[in-house]
């Protein structure tokens, strides 16, 4: 997004689509609906559209410039927001949802750094992700579209996000700007959301009467508990008019209300730069860009978000002969809660700079996130945005090695594919190579397989309303069992792990039958491996019980089970304020623990997912990083300078790390070559 000028010499907001995307259909459609959904919207608390070319050969989007700051970043400066001026955010936001949702879309992405605070007011910004309001495609389990924190309970689940969604959204909001915390922790992101689906957002810091009746009900778990923009309006009641002066933000804190003045005073100064004459659309090569261009000035984080080259170009947007300035390099970091760009320097490993790894190869195959498996040299990429389309890569070159439209899923064994597809209603076990397929398995009606598949010998089983399992050689049914599995279910050494409503229960593979049941409310991660079954509940406490008998060996509180790996007797888990953890799964005692991310605005750090192949443990982080660390003891051997923050769990075949992008691309990575083993670096801490 680049500060440019119109002809009159206002200034613009203009977004323009990478080079490199352009010529992508997928990505030039959500480009497209991005526009349509901006175009669709008006209000006083929206940035209105100016112009728009989504079909040009490189595609723009130009809306009015909102001098001010976000959200997120007047909090982080200046911290929480008095009651009053609360109050005035709240009755913003619910009405500028109320003219997206009267228009048919839904934002999708509500959040501290998509709200604009200006002098007359609140703005929500960025339809990139925004949908029709009717639109069904659902998202790919276990990578829902959104922000870790702000996101509904309906969204973590992959369901449909209607309107509700965004109430939720904006009640996550509100706490953020009443108390400086977000209401769901700042752990990392599987923490934030487990709490989020289970209603367990933090309000003690909330002491006005009206606003704690406010959050509570927009952050209800069922969406249809939930008040409409419309009737958060009723809630709040007529505005104070004082409060919504347009002079000096008299709404906001005396210093917020000084940088949005000030900031305000120099849009309305020109460049100094006349504006270019009326052309077709046209931006300058990046070997054209010079080097002596006018500075970009500093402007608010939406205003303005780094993606080229040092430098200046100039594009002609369509009518509006639109002067645009660029910045340095940097990303947008606000994805995983935090704001502001990334610079050299702000994030690194503890001991230091370790030794970067190598690129192999990227592989565009969605515009979304995507979901991994690898194994025998393939890997199985998915990604969602309506048109599920399964992958198959070379895992050494990145050739399409096969294709299945509607896959939802897919798990790899023993150079087999077995796949969920069709929205979840048929299983197919294809050849990894080949992609020939060896038979599919079509659900009866009322029974849903969902998108969760696991496998041992001999079945594969899937968990929805009870749990079935089919033979591995010819996908017939092999059994029943009566137990819910909510979706997912986990499966290795012969046994099959399931989820009732209040215990953890261990099937026997070859029969079905339940060999043990164990009390246990809300698991959302179940793990086999070393003769244990490992399973967090809703409090954050990890359970292991021997597998062959149900019987608790021990529990340990403050982890985040989700993505928790196991082999060689140690247990890997991310703890609840980012860090990494090894366990000895047989006492659940520490044996080490790494922070990893460190920059301005998370110094904590937050671990975002894990993968275990053999002595190696591969951590993705909220910094962007992918990091290899030594099983052994935790110390970074090397790490990838990744685009941009990952909740996507890493995996790995034949020698190469593959993770995949926001964006939808897979890239392969290789360690440096003749990487020592770095034992100079200090050790992980006991």
């Amino acid at each position: 997004v680049y500060l440019g000028r119109s002809p009159g010499g206002r200034r613009v907001a203009v977004k323009v689509v990478r080079r490199s995307f352009a010529g992508d259909p997928r990505y030039a459609a959500r480009f497209r609906r991005e526009v349509d959904a901006a175009r669709k919207v008006t209000g006083a608390f929206t940035a209105p559209v100016l112009d728009a070319d989504p079909d040009a050969a490189t595609p723009w989007l130009v809306t009015a410039y909102l001098p001010g700051m976000s959200l997120r970043e007047a909090v982080a400066g200046s911290g929480a927001l008095p009651p009053d001026a609360v109050r005035t955010l709240a009755a913003g936001l619910a009405e500028a949802l109320a003219a997206i949702h009267g228009a048919g879309v839904v934002h999708r992405d509500l959040k501290p750094g998509n709200v604009m605070l200006t002098a007359d007011g609140p703005r929500v910004i960025d339809f990139g992700i925004a949908r029709p309001e009717d639109a069904t495609a659902i998202t790919r389990v276990g990578a829902p579209i959104g922000t870790p924190g702000f996101m509904a309970p309906e969204q973590l689940r992959a369901e449909r996000a209607g309107p509700a969604a965004d109430v939720f959204a904006m009640g996550a909001t509100l706490v953020y700007a009443a108390t400086g915390a977000e209401p769901f922790g700042s752990g990392p992101p599987r923490s934030r959301d487990l709490r989020a689906m289970t209603g367990r957002a933090d309000l003690d810091a909330i002491t006005e009467p009206w606003l704690l009746d406010l959050v509570e009900r927009c952050l209800r778990v069922a969406p249809e508990d939930r008040p409409s923009a419309v009737k958060v309006l009723e809630l709040l009641g007529p505005p104070d008019e004082d409060a919504l002066s347009p002079l000096a933000a008299r709404w906001l804190p005396p210093p917020i209300a000084k940088e949005i003045d000030h900031r305000t005073a120099e849009a309305g100064s020109p460049p100094g730069s006349p504006a270019p004459p009326h052309r077709a659309p046209t931006l300058a090569p990046d070997d054209a860009v010079q080097e002596t261009a006018p500075p970009a000035e500093r402007v608010g984080r939406r205003a303005l978000l780094a993606g080229a080259g040092a430098g200046a170009g100039v594009l002609a947007a369509g009518g509006l002969g639109t002067v645009l300035w660029r910045r340095a390099r940097g990303r947008d970091r606000d994805r995983n809660g935090g704001s502001g760009a990334r610079t050299p320097g702000r994030s690194r490993a503890p001991e230091g700079p370790p030794p970067e790894a190598v690129p192999r190869w990227t592989r565009r195959v969605s515009d979304d996130y995507l979901e991994l498996a690898a194994a025998d040299g393939v890997v199985l990429a998915n990604g969602s945005d309506g048109d599920e389309i399964l992958h198959a890569l070379d895992a050494r070159t990145g050739k399409v090695l096969w294709k299945r439209d509607g896959g939802s899923s897919g798990i790899l064994h023993r150079g087999v594919a077995y796949l969920s597809l069709n929205e979840a209603t048929e299983i197919s076990a294809v050849r990894a190579r080949s992609g020939r397929t060896l038979w599919t398995y079509s659900a009866p009606f009322g029974e849903y397989p969902g998108a969760g598949l696991a496998v041992t010998d001999p079945v594969v089983s899937f968990g929805s309303d009870r749990v079935t399992a089919l033979n591995l050689d010819d996908g017939r049914r092999r059994w029943t069992a009566k137990t819910v599995g909510r979706e997912r279910v986990a499966a290795a050494d012969g046994l099959v792990l399931a989820l009732s409503s209040k215990e953890l229960v261990g099937l026997d593979a070859r029969t079905g039958r339940k060999r043990w049941r164990y009390p246990m409310d809300f698991a959302d991660y179940q793990l086999i491996g070393d003769g244990l079954a490992f399973a967090c509940d809703r409090f954050g406490t990890l359970h292991a019980v021997r597998a062959d008998t149900g019987a608790l060996v021990w529990r340990r509180g403050e982890v985040a089970g989700w993505g928790c790996q196991v082999g060689g007797g140690r247990l890997y888990v991310e703890g609840h304020d980012g860090e990494v953890l090894a366990l000895d799964s047989g006492t659940g005692r520490q044996v080490w623990s790494r922070r990893l991310a460190r920059f301005e605005n998370d110094p904590r750090g937050q671990a975002t997912a894990l993968s275990l192949d053999g002595a190696m443990l591969y951590v993705t982080c909220t910094d962007g990083n992918l990091y290899a660390l030594s099983a052994a003891d935790g110390r970074v051997q090397w790490k990838y300078g990744a685009e941009e923050p990952n909740r996507i769990q890493p995996v790995s075949t034949g020698g190469l790390v593959f993770i995949c992008t926001r964006d939808g691309r897979v890239q392969a990575v290789a360690p440096p070559a003749a990487a020592p083993d770095r034992n100079g670096g200090p050790r992980a801490t006991p």
